[in-house]
């Protein structure tokens, strides 16, 4: 017999189960291999434990034994529970789940660090068309402040036909638009008043920036065409379109030859286009079809539209 066929009949051996040749191999097999003698000495003095009877402990053990672990933990030197309250608390740090949880913390804290808005920057503003899908809607970017397009006397870019400028639309009664002040304004002041109307559209309080935007349009500063455009797109967020796309057209007519006036005919055309009005939305693209940067998206928009400038 080898010490695996014994592994397996131990039990049997044990309890004495076995035949009279198998009990006979495996103790004779028992008597020349260490291991599976010790083996069989550990089961069965497990076995001879398991015989011991169960004796009820004295009344008391209990409250003596806690008692005694008090008094060994109070005399205790202050060396030892210090170190004691110390190898708790390290049990705890060393858990996964706190380990998690910093981690969390780091990157969280980390990332506003890293990418909160630095003062003064400006951010690029998407708007999209109520009622069209985000697949289909147009990106409006925010113009700079100070961007303009002067004019030059007798450029090719400056010529346009009077059939390439859009209607005139209807005047619109507004408190912003209808009294123009000419008195000059200080620079630090237009620039504090356009970042606030910046600022609250940004935080989507369209009605208070389109009132800021065109308050500054109504001025005359050079900030005008761009203050306008804004409050044509503040008007689109808050209303859809048809609302912006007066203002649009109205913002195109009063500053024709500026980068924010072709925008805002750029935006008009695309307005008046989901409105259904095809007829104002080729006027308007066909007035950018001499303008720099929209010629080509004009032409496209016009083809796109089936009327392709001949």
């Amino acid at each position: 017999m080898d010490c695996e066929k014994f592994d397996r009949i131990c039990l049997d051996f044990l309890y004495e189960e076995l035949d009279e040749l198998t009990h006979a191999a495996a103790k004779r097999h028992i008597e020349h291999c260490g291991r599976c003698r010790d083996i069989a000495v550990g089961m069965r003095a497990t076995r001879e434990v398991g015989r011991v009877p169960e004796v009820d402990p004295p009344e008391g053990l209990e409250v003596r034994i806690l008692v005694a672990e008090r008094r060994a933990r109070a005399e205790l030197p202050i060396r030892q529970r210090f170190g004691r309250a110390l190898s708790v608390l390290a049990s705890y740090a060393m858990r996964p789940q706190l380990a998690m949880g910093a981690l969390l913390l780091l990157v969280i804290a980390s990332s506003m660090i890293l990418f909160r808005a630095r003062p003064g920057e400006q951010m690029n503003v998407f708007v999209t068309e109520r009622g069209i899908p985000e697949s289909e809607s147009e990106t409006v970017t925010i113009l700079p402040i100070r961007t303009r397009i002067k004019d030059v006397e007798g450029a090719p870019s400056a010529r346009r036909t009077p059939s390439a400028r859009p209607p005139e639309p209807a005047r619109e009664t507004t408190d912003a638009t209808a009294s123009e002040s000419t008195a000059p304004e200080p620079a630090d002041t237009a620039d504090r008043e356009f970042e606030r109307a910046l600022a609250a559209y940004r935080d989507r309080r369209f009605a208070e920036a389109q009132e800021r935007f065109q308050a500054i349009a109504a001025r005359g500063t050079e900030k005008a065409p761009s203050a306008a455009l804004h409050a044509a797109q503040a008007a689109r967020a808050r209303s859809g379109c048809p609302l912006a796309a007066p203002l649009f057209e109205k913002t195109y007519q009063r500053f024709p030859d500026t980068q924010a006036g072709q925008e805002a005919a750029w935006q008009a055309a695309g307005c008046y286009r989901t409105l259904g009005d095809f007829e104002r939305a080729r006027q308007h693209y066909q007035a950018l079809l001499d303008r720099p940067g929209y010629s080509d998206r004009a032409q496209a928009a016009l083809a796109s539209m089936g009327d392709a400038p001949r």
